[in-house]
């Protein structure tokens, strides 16, 4: 794909002249967590960018797969675990005698042909926001995902056509009594995946949710928000002091750099370690696009990462290790992130500075 490149890196490539860079890159695979959060927080710390549907296609996404290969696809995994009375399975996983509550519309039915199986969070809305840069593994793991359930439902056929690809802003199930659950599960389906929302999006999301319990919602994270640092990461000798900036931030396209701080109070060590380090997960198309500052207490600034116009890998999930011991520890440290050419937006996960 060709795109628009507009540099924005004279700084950058001023600082790297300079000799300003003091760090060595050293790469880490990041790791699945789960994030517990309120469910107003959890809304909250969804991550806003634009839409873009620019080259979506449903068969980019390949369902329904037999992933187990006991003869039964996604589509009807879903249907054999959502009865409300279990259907016989016979040959070529045909159902029958079963029964299925529609908790989108309170309907029953006891015809399989009867009910879609939903994506909760619709495949073109994951496209519109995050998917489109996925791998193709991704995107069919996402269209089968059976790793969480609220990620699939079994839903009455022309209700959910009714649905399409809307998001929470536009279609919500007529069933009041339902809504908390389907903005709750809407929420972690795209905490779960690392996705984005729009701002009409997270504005209906954060209105239906001030109207529910502010229950805890727990999510097995997959792509995006909840990764956590690497249990490789280096550690300082004599003892470390840490900090975790686990708020989600939306890096423009081409714009300004945002900045994400980490205060660190009541280190009793008086200054850094030689080897300090610096977990980074940034989630981007385009990490060559992205560069990274970290910034002391007293304003030095580090290079972390400057602009690379030739690698066009998607995301910075990565420990970064510097020299900081000509700093001092307690205060408020800054990572700074820009895009440096236009064409795509991102966000910053989180980042983690042990020192």
């Amino acid at each position: 794909m060709i795109r628009k490149r507009m540099t924005l890196a004279v700084a950058a490539t001023t600082a790297l002249a300079g000799g300003l860079i003091a760090v060595v890159t050293t790469a880490g695979p990041a790791r699945a967590a789960t994030v517990s959060q309120p469910l107003r927080t959890m809304v909250a710390n969804l991550p806003v960018a634009t839409e873009v549907r620019t080259g979506y296609d449903r068969d980019l996404f390949n369902h329904w797969i037999d992933t187990d290969g006991d003869g039964c696809n996604t589509r009807y995994e879903v249907l054999i675990t959502e009865a409300t009375t279990a259907p016989g399975v016979g040959s070529g996983c045909a159902l029958s005698g079963g029964r299925w509550l529609s908790y989108f519309d309170g309907a029953t039915w006891t015809d399989p042909a009867d009910l879609d199986i939903d994506h909760l969070v619709p495949l073109a809305e994951s496209w519109d926001s995050g998917s489109r840069t996925w791998t193709s593994a991704q995107r069919e793991a996402y269209a089968n995902d059976l790793g969480d359930a609220r990620a699939l439902a079994a839903v009455t056929d022309n209700v959910n056509q009714s649905k399409g690809d809307r998001d929470p802003a536009e279609w919500i199930p007529s069933v009041a009594g339902v809504r908390c659950r389907y903005i709750t599960e809407w929420t972690a389906v795209k905490t779960r995946w690392g996705l984005t929302v729009d701002t009409a999006e997270k504005n209906a999301l954060t209105t239906y949710a001030a109207a529910c319990t502010n229950s805890t919602v727990t999510v097995e994270t997959v792509l995006g928000g909840g990764t956590t640092p690497p249990t490789t990461s280096p550690t300082p000798p004599g003892g470390t002091c840490t900090g975790t900036n686990g708020t989600n931030v939306t890096i423009p396209d081409a714009g300004a750099a945002v900045t994400s701080t980490i205060t660190i109070s009541g280190c009793s060590r008086a200054t850094p370690s030689s080897t300090s380090a610096i977990y980074v997960d940034i989630v981007h198309p385009f990490r060559g696009d992205v560069s990274v500052y970290l910034y002391a207490p007293d304003n030095t600034y580090y290079v972390l990462k400057a602009t690379n116009s030739t690698d066009s890998a998607a995301d910075v999930r990565t420990t970064f290790t510097a020299n900081l011991s000509a700093e001092t520890t307690n205060g408020a440290w800054r990572l700074s992130i820009r895009d440096d050419y236009s064409g795509d937006t991102g966000y910053l996960d989180t980042w983690t500075l042990t020192v």
